[in-house]
């Protein structure tokens, strides 16, 4: 895609003279397109480092529960034919 500046440079010196004030604020408009364009890809290189992050938490809490869910069963297991004490 072309630039304001590439489009413009292939006018004529009257028909630049004529919009010159609609060039300036297509200029000015392309500056903040850049600009939030390059904002753009750092908050998605963010994002994509977040949720890289959220699923490496997500898959350590899926083991660390497995584990805890492994050693209820071993200890109901151990005490379910076992008479409890009663204080």
């Amino acid at each position: 895609m072309k630039t304001v500046d590439e489009l413009v440079a292939e006018w004529t010196g009257e028909e630049r003279e004529k919009l010159k004030y609609l060039i300036k604020e297509c200029q000015e408009r392309e500056k903040e397109l850049i600009e939030n364009r390059r904002t753009r890809r750092e908050n998605l290189t963010k994002l994509n480092e977040s949720l890289i992050s959220l699923f490496s938490d997500l898959s350590q809490l899926k083991e660390r529960t497995s584990n805890l869910a492994d050693d209820l069963s071993g200890i109901y297991l151990k005490y379910y034919n076992k008479k409890i004490p009663w204080s």
